[in-house]
């Protein structure tokens, strides 16, 4: 039995850092002298009152049922019990009792949430357990282990979803998903979770009431997978319309979400009215203050400019509260209202009289009709445009509604945290969230110190009036270890070492305590995980970005070397289950019949019309779904690093000893000395290989000379002494490998079990393989596709042809790789928004939602590739054929000797590949994974881990380096500039002084 800390984690699990014991004595002294406790924190006045509606016993029974869906037959194995007396007021706690023998696990929780959260704890910590969005791993022994321990949260809350959830992950979620997410949400301890499902069929019905048309109605609801935007005022009708049997759906569906979160105890944040308004209020109400807000995001009209019904308007109030009553009146009311007003849009005014007087006329809607009310809103505003948001500004906002009945969500406290520099709110509650993610997009993605400081920083903060933690992220489905980290500073009195939290993650994760794998973990932690110079990561990386010459490379945030580390960790352990598996690369394609012939040339159409316009698509083309007048059918158509320090570089002996790559010279290297021919070496028994088209000739879109040059290339491979003639290689690919699995089994002595067939054989591994080869592709990738502009630029036609092929068949193995698992794949994010539609022009509409969302997201790609996904499907359909139509648009250019005419590639790459696909909507794509997962890693391991031994790991590590030098640099300027500022000012008071 494992020694256990006073918090419920074993210490082999956990270990509290000297640093960390300071913070919290340092807490302890803070909340002491500088916060007062009870009646005179005023900010929680009336949190206190917010409660469970939802009685002991309904609790106790949704966390058994929550057991049986997790846990089967296992589920018996536990006895829950809801005692709101369990611990403090005003904080959840859970104590659980398990003695070790074949009798239950005794678990109490101050509510239904505080038990499930509980149960999670003893299965992570004890059990070696994992429960993740994407897969879980729930091993258990025979006999559950004992323990026994007493946990409270740090704060009444632990908030989740940004507004843009909604839209990026959960727009088709049906009620099996939500369920599944619910009990995510338990299971995590989150008691505040928004609920906006079905607010549009409340709006339809009272603007109905109120004498709106039909088409009115349809020029402002948004589609489906734009309602967020719909909702904040940004866009208006984009995607639509919204039919009756998508109201009746999303009605029934948001009854099943709140009756589950309140049977759990939790409190669903509603919506409420933010004064947008259809533009057919101006026709019933002619004497209504109504304006126009500016467009949004390079949108145009008639998607855009949304009309602002005036806050002083007395019909606001008439609206506002009209639609509280007929939201509670159908799905309840826990008292807490959701409204952002002002999301990436400027008020009418900047005169604090003005701001104040929008804050009152809001919760004075909300009030009218739930006097008891809360107004949640999010931060983002005092984010994205400080420039606005000025200290007078956002306190006459924050202060015209009664301390304690606004709450904010500090959106993204882990890297721009906002309370600081607005006094904490002014007095008012707020939760301190982490944003992380833009766009739902994939990417290895995290700031774990970062994340950390500012929030211990916030526990020290003087006065501090958090109440909570959150989670805000755009998109889920990504990243799932900085949630699962984020989630347990709700209880943590103090920050984990990371590196021990990182081992332990592995282990429970994948149910082994396999050393590589926790290596493996600590490196993307230290790396990928580790944003410390301040980057804005929205996953736009180069390889999924629309195509363009002036392409600059991805930052580089973290040492790419540490990452390869990790994939060798990872790579190793499923070659030692499959004793020393070496699958050819070749073979991978045979077996799972992907096409690897070089891709057929995607001729330039014809367009029929030369002179149609961006405006007639726009209007004519795009609105597919608009109603018909007659029958309805179809119509055509920053903070500082912490301390500021600058990295010094890293010898090269040292970047040799951490990747294992003893194969390279030591010596400088520039991006343009990349040596490409080894990739396309270990291609080149792919590019033999070409199938047949239907007159029995391959298809070619090179000239006889590059293909001369590609059979000298062959030549030159079958000659051994080729590539040790170069230099790329001090020994061969075989000997590497041997010597590299001699020393990974050296690194793993002492390990005292290892269950490499279970380890392998788990969803949990199979992702992250998936996810981190995808993260080595999107690297390779990337490069490549820069190669092929450089090529260009140099006109060399041969060299650009070359890189041309080769980064077609990057792509096609990124596509074959995401298409292996069933986390990275569009046809189920298609199949899902197809299951809304009750017949076929609503699924059209539907699935033409889904698509331009993760790739146009507008009329004619007003945010294009925002919410780009690395999905299979996506890949092939979308991103590859823009690099191909690119490389042949820049092959004709050279070959011609016309300039690249970059406005007319755009609009051509529009209309001809960009456009359409968004519009083919009876394509068919995979729902289920094809091919073996390992199987296709080991595969492209062996094809493309030794790129990295050559050249491109030096170039990457120079571009880390140089990128820690330049964000030194601007860091210490703007240090300097906040000394001589506050110097001034003390000059100032100074010379008053005098």
């Amino acid at each position: 039995m494992d020694s256990t800390s006073s918090y419920g984690v074993p210490y082999t699990a956990w270990r509290t850092s000297v640093l960390g014991l300071l913070l919290l004595v340092l807490t302890l002294i803070t909340a002491v002298i500088g916060i007062p406790s009870g009646e005179a924190r005023p900010w929680e006045r009336y949190l206190k009152d917010v409660q469970p509606s939802s009685t002991p016993d309904e609790q106790a029974e949704a966390v058994e049922g929550l057991l049986q869906r997790l846990l089967q037959d296992r589920a018996e194995d536990f006895a829950v019990i809801v005692d709101t007396t369990a611990g403090p007021q005003g904080k959840d706690t859970f104590i659980v009792k398990s003695p070790g023998v074949t009798v239950s696990v005794e678990v109490t929780g101050s509510s239904g949430v505080a038990a499930a959260w509980g149960i999670l704890h003893y299965l992570k910590y004890y059990c070696h357990a994992h429960v993740s969005w994407e897969a879980q791993q729930l091993d258990l022994p025979d006999t559950l282990p004992p323990a026994s321990f007493n946990i409270t949260s740090n704060d009444k809350f632990r908030y989740y979803q940004n507004v843009c959830t909604v839209s990026y992950s959960m727009a088709w979620w049906g009620w099996q998903r939500w369920q599944k997410e619910i009990d995510w949400m338990a299971l995590n301890g989150i008691n505040l979770p928004l609920a906006f499902t079905g607010q549009e069929a409340i709006w339809q019905r009272l603007y109905t009431k109120m004498g709106l048309t039909q088409e009115e109605l349809d020029e402002h609801f948004a589609g489906p997978a734009f309602l967020a935007w719909g909702r904040m005022g940004n866009i208006r009708g984009w995607g639509g319309p919204l039919w009756p049997s998508w109201h009746n759906q999303t009605l029934i569906l948001q009854k099943q979400i709140l009756a589950r979160m309140r049977q759990f105890g939790m409190i669903p944040v509603l919506p409420a009215f933010a004064g947008h308004v259809p533009a057919g209020i101006a026709r019933i109400y002619p004497e209504a203050n109504i304006t126009r807000l500016g467009p949004w995001s390079h949108f145009t009209d008639p998607y855009t400019r949304t009309y602002l019904l005036d806050f002083n308007d007395p019909l606001f109030q008439e609206i506002g509260s009209a639609f509280i009553e007929e939201v509670t009146s159908e799905f309840g009311s826990d008292h807490i209202y959701n409204c952002d007003t002002f999301n990436e849009m400027t008020p009418a005014s900047s005169d604090p009289e003005y701001l104040r007087s929008v804050g009152v006329a809001v919760y004075s809607a909300i009030s009218k009709a739930d006097p008891d009310a809360i107004w949640v809103m999010q931060g983002w505003l005092f984010y994205s445009d400080q420039s606005f948001w000025r200290t007078a500004q956002a306190e006459a906002l924050l202060t015209s509604v009664p301390t304690g009945r606004l709450l904010v969500l500090d959106l993204a406290s882990e890297v721009a945290p906002q309370y600081s520099r607005l006094q904490s709110y002014f007095g008012q509650p707020f939760i301190f969230c982490m944003l992380h993610n833009f766009g739902g997009v994939d990417g290895l993605f995290g700031n774990v110190d970062v994340l950390l400081k500012n929030y211990e920083d916030a526990r020290n903060f003087p006065n501090v009036t958090m109440v909570g933690t959150g989670l805000t992220p755009e998109g889920i489905n990504q990243n799932y270890v900085m949630y699962d980290f984020m989630n347990e500073l709700g209880w943590r009195p103090a920050a984990p070492q990371v590196s021990s939290w990182a081992a332990d993650y592995a282990s429970r994760r994948y149910g082994s305590n396999d050393g590589r794998l926790g290596q493996a973990w600590n490196l993307l932690m230290r790396s990928v995980y580790n944003n410390t110079v301040n980057t804005v990561n929205h996953g736009q990386y180069v390889i999924v970005k629309r195509p363009k010459l002036n392409l600059q490379p991805d930052k580089l945030w973290y040492s790419v070397s540490d990452v390869v580390a990790a994939w060798d960790l990872l790579v190793s352990v499923v070659q030692d289950k499959n004793q020393g598996l070496n699958i050819e690369s070749q073979q991978i394609y045979q077996e799972y019949g992907a096409n690897q012939s070089p891709p057929s040339p995607l001729r330039k159409k014809t367009i029929a019309n030369k002179k149609i316009t961006k405006q007639e698509i726009l209007h004519k083309s795009i609105r597919l779904f608009k109603r018909s007048t007659v029958d309805g059918d179809v119509e055509a158509g920053d903070d500082d690093a912490s301390g500021g320090e600058k990295m010094k570089l890293d010898t090269l002996s040292q970047l040799l000893q951490r990747t294992e790559a003893a194969n390279f010279k030591e010596r400088e290297v520039s991006e343009g000395e990349v040596d490409w021919r080894l990739i396309g070496d270990n291609m080149a028994v792919l590019v033999e290989h070409e199938d047949d088209d239907e007159e029995g000739e391959n298809h070619k879109y090179v000239n006889n000379e590059y293909e001369q040059h590609k059979l000298e290339r062959k030549i030159k491979l079958e000659n051994s002494n080729y590539m040790q003639d170069e230099g790329l290689f001090a020994g061969s690919v075989e000997e590497e490998d041997d010597v590299r699995s001699r020393k990974e089994k050296i690194n793993t002595e002492g390990v005292m079990e290892t269950r490499y067939k279970s380890v392998t054989d788990q969803a949990t591994f199979q992702h992250d393989l998936v996810d981190v080869t995808r993260q080595i592709l999107q690297v390779v990738g990337g490069e490549m596709a820069l190669t092929l502009i450089t090529n260009y630029n140099n006109q060399v036609l041969l060299a650009l042809q070359e890189s041309h092929h080769l980064l077609q068949v990057i792509l096609t193995d990124l596509d074959l790789l995401l298409g292996s698992s069933p986390d990275f794949l569009l046809g189920r994010w298609l199949e899902d928004a197809a299951s809304w539609a009750t017949n076929e022009k609503e699924r059209d509409q539907y699935i033409f939602n889904a698509l331009n969302q993760i790739s146009l997201w507008g009329p004619t790609g007003e945010i294009h590739d925002y919410a780009i996904k690395q999905w299979s499907g996506l890949i092939t359909n979308y991103i590859k054929p823009r690099w191909e139509f690119f490389s042949e648009t820049l092959e004709t250019s050279l070959e011609q000797g016309k300039p690249f005419n970059e406005e007319q590639f755009n609009w051509d790459l529009f209309t001809l590949v960009e456009d359409p696909f968004t519009k083919e909507t009876n394509v068919t794509y995979p729902t289920d994974p094809q091919g073996n997962t390992t199987e296709i890693v080991v595969g492209l391991y062996n094809k493309y881990r030794p790129v990295f031994d050559s050249r491109l790991l030096q170039v990457m590590e120079k571009r880390y380096q140089k990128h820690l030098r330049a964000f030194s640099k601007t860091a210490m300027k703007r240090k300097r500039k906040i000394i001589k500022r506050k110097r001034g000012r003390q000059h100032i008071v100074t010379a008053a002084e005098n």
